[in-house]
């Protein structure tokens, strides 16, 4: 049997309808709550305490689109993981090169994100990575490691900064 609803739930439920009858001009009753709840799960809700965990979940993240929420942000890195992170593919990173990550979706995305800034398409991009000027060197071209997602962003920053193209996204 599912969990049910919990307090913080119930809560944050209630918090978001009375957002959304503001916004779309519904009434911000114990009816329309209901009626709201069980349009929202597809069963008859008599009571938000008949809601399980994941029902109250998914009416939560249906009124937080609605309401146009953004996902929070994830959680820092740790001192470590974040060190790891800027050190992994430079020279005083050696220390690291015995246990290469992975590199992460966010680090394709970042560099997708710099070469589009260049006005390369993926084959320029490609055809980058295969040419002697690449900075993977003598490797396969392909960026597995942090490591290599690292030594390509800092090329295509050096590229962003000499057009004149660079931002520096970091808060002030």
């Amino acid at each position: 049997m599912s969990r049910q609803i919990t307090s913080p739930q119930m809560k944050r439920l209630q918090v978001l309808f009375s957002q959304v009858a503001r916004r779309t001009q519904i009434e911000n009753t114990r009816d329309e709550r209901l009626l709201w709840a069980t349009e929202g799960i597809g069963r008859k809700v008599e009571s938000f305490k008949d809601l399980t965990a994941d029902e109250a979940r998914r009416l939560i993240d249906a009124a937080q689109a609605q309401l146009n929420y953004r996902a929070p942000l994830k959680q820092r890195r740790s001192r470590a993981d974040a060190d790891r992170r800027g050190r992994d593919g430079r020279r005083d990173g050696k220390d690291l090169a015995d246990q290469p990550q992975i590199a992460s979706a966010q680090d394709i995305e970042q560099i997708e994100e710099m070469y589009q800034r260049l006005g390369w398409t993926r084959e320029r991009f490609d055809a980058w990575l295969r040419s002697i000027r690449s900075p993977l060197k003598s490797r396969d071209r392909a960026i597995r490691t942090t490591a290599d997602a690292n030594k390509v962003r800092w090329a295509l920053k050096g590229m962003l900064q000499a057009a004149g193209l660079w931002q520096d996204r970091r808060p002030a």
